[in-house]
């Protein structure tokens, strides 16, 4: 008979609520910079890992999220100078 290891379940646990934590503090990031993914969410997760569903966002969010990091990071570079 197969038996879960009780401390396995608490370990989904901690990587699900983890995954949940890790989405709200995204989306607060995410908001503060103007972007809104709605269906950004902590996710189930996989090999006890907490994970983050991004979930749907139009093309147009994709394209202004892409061009406001790469932005940034022209302006990083920039100061590495």
């Amino acid at each position: 008979m197969n038996q879960q290891n009780p401390s396995s379940g608490d370990s989904a646990l901690t990587a699900l609520a983890q995954g949940q934590r890790a989405a709200e503090e995204l989306a607060s990031a995410l908001a503060a910079a103007g972007f809104v993914f709605p269906s950004l969410r902590g996710d189930y997760p996989v090999l006890e890992r907490g994970r983050v569903e991004l979930g749907g966002i139009s093309a147009s969010e994709v394209f202004r999220l892409a061009a406001w990091i790469q932005e940034r990071t022209e302006m990083q570079r920039g100061r590495a100078r």
